[in-house]
């Protein structure tokens, strides 16, 4: 069995990688034998974000695990989350999948909510669909079809392929990202999907505004609330 971490919350808040406040992980082995949850919350981080979720995804599994009614386990994708991009990616890739097929395989009724900010967005999506940008050859779902329709609900943030037109957007994106994805995209998803994209966003948008990039937890609520009714 692969060696899975699973999300402790502390209670003293410390300054992330994007100067938000945040609470301390720490992490401990899932023991054999823990109850399956009802869902699963994978969170892959942004860029420099230290290992966990990360300033925005911590909040978002908080959120959703004190909303449901379901019982929820977070965990974050182990991967450098550098810049190191392609290689990154590749490796965060890897790891989700990995994530998703441990906990399938020891729990039949479980179900995935996968959720990307930033780079991890791009993860999360080149995970479901592949994928073909800055450079990198085109590479199949590392995610296989009958596990991909246990994924419930796709959250992505900032996401650098994000493209303008989708059904699935949210917020007020309305030019294709610095590396669209391309034809194709995450249409099998369309209808789990939410991807949120402010204005001028400097990575989803090839915008100018860091702030922009940085703005995201307005969107937790409705995040949380795609996860409800995409359960009930």
């Amino acid at each position: 069995m692969r060696l899975r971490t699973v999300l402790t919350i502390a209670a003293t808040g410390v300054v992330g990688a994007a100067g938000l406040l945040v609470a301390p992980l720490t992490f401990a082995a899932q023991a054999p034998g823990n109850a399956c949850p009802d869902v699963e919350v994978i969170g892959a981080r942004g860029t420099t974000e230290r290992p966990g979720l990360g300033v925005l995804l911590t909040p978002l599994a908080q959120r959703i695990t004190r909303e449901l009614p379901q019982t929820v386990r977070s965990t974050a994708v182990d991967y450098p989350a550098s810049f190191n991009y392609t290689a990154s990616v590749r490796q965060g890739v890897t790891s989700l999948a990995a994530d998703v097929r441990e906990t399938a395989a020891a729990c039949a009724g479980t179900k995935f909510v996968l959720a990307g900010y930033s780079q991890g967005a791009d993860v999360v999506g080149d995970a479901l669909v592949g994928g073909a940008v800055r450079g990198r050859a085109v590479a199949q779902p590392a995610i296989p079809a009958a596990l991909a329709d246990r994924v419930v609900a796709v959250l992505l943030f900032g996401d650098p392929t994000f493209t303008a037109g989708e059904d699935f957007n949210v917020g007020d994106g309305t030019r294709s990202g610095v590396f669209p994805r391309g034809a194709g995209g995450l249409d099998a998803f369309a209808d789990r999907t939410q991807s949120f994209c402010n204005r001028n966003d400097r990575f989803c948008q090839g915008g100018t505004s860091l702030a922009a990039h940085l703005d995201y937890t307005k969107f937790l609520d409705d995040a949380t609330d795609f996860v409800s009714q995409q359960l009930n």
